[in-house]
C-alpha cells in the first residue's frame, strides 16, 4: 500500500500513535541518562503521562532471565512511546504506586517525572532511575483515557507483545484491586 507522503498520518485527538511501534524511550543507567532509541540523549529525567504498563519475565538484551517493568506514556511531544525498567527501578516504580494508591490515585492521572540518580556498590558506580508526580489537568486525564479506551489493542500489539512465553510464571504488578506483589530487586547495577 502506497501512502500520500504529503499528508499527515491521522492522530487521535492530537496524540500521535503507530500502532505497534510506539516511541522507543531507553534509561541508560551506565551512563546516567534517558535516550531515545540508542543515540538520541535527552538528559538525566523525563516526564511521562503513563497511559498503561505491564510487567513479564524475560531474558532481553543479553540480560538474564528477568522481571521487566515495560511503560506506555504520551511524552512531551505528545507521542505515544514506551520505556522499559528492570531491578531497582522496578522497585522504585512500586514505591510511587504505593503512595499514589494510599492517597487514592491512579498513577494515569498524574504526571510522572523519572529521573536516574547515582548509586554505587561493589561493582562500581551506576544509576537507578527513581519517580516522583504530580497531579495532571481533568481535561488532559479525560482525553487520555479517551484515547486509550478507542485504542487499547493497538497499543498492546506494541513491539514486545509477544513476551509472555510462560504466562503461569510471570510476575504481574495487580492494578485491578489496588494490590501488588511483592518484587526483589536484583543488586547487579549494571543497567535499569
Amino acid at each position: 500500500m502506497f501512502v500520500n507522503a504529503f499528508e499527515l498520518p491521522e492522530t487521535s485527538n492530537g496524540i500521535v500513535h503507530f500502532p505497534g511501534s510506539p516511541r522507543q524511550y531507553r534509561a541508560d543507567c551506565k551512563a546516567g541518562i534517558f535516550k531515545i532509541g540508542e543515540t538520541d540523549p535527552l538528559g538525566k529525567s523525563i516526564e511521562m503521562e503513563i497511559i498503561t504498563y505491564r510487567s513479564f519475565n524475560a531474558e532481553l538484551f543479553g540480560y538474564r532471565y528477568q522481571l521487566w517493568v515495560e511503560v506506555f506514556f504520551i511524552d512531551k511531544e505528545n507521542t505515544v512511546s514506551h520505556i522499559l525498567f528492570k531491578t531497582e527501578s522496578i522497585a522504585n516504580f512500586l514505591e510511587l504506586m504505593r503512595k499514589l494508591t494510599a492517597i487514592k490515585k491512579s498513577i494515569g492521572t498524574q504526571i510522572v517525572r523519572a529521573k536516574t540518580a547515582k548509586r554505587s556498590n561493589d561493582s562500581g558506580t551506576y544509576y537507578a532511575v527513581e519517580f516522583e508526580s504530580k497531579d495532571n489537568d481533568s481535561d488532559r486525564i479525560k482525553q487520555l483515557s479517551d484515547f486509550v479506551n478507542s485504542n487499547i489493542n493497538g497499543i498492546y500489539s506494541a513491539r514486545l507483545a509477544d513476551t509472555f512465553d510462560k504466562p503461569e510464571e510471570t510476575k504481574e504488578l495487580s492494578s485491578n484491586n489496588g494490590s501488588t506483589k511483592a518484587i526483589q530487586p536484583s543488586q547487579e547495577g549494571e543497567d535499569c
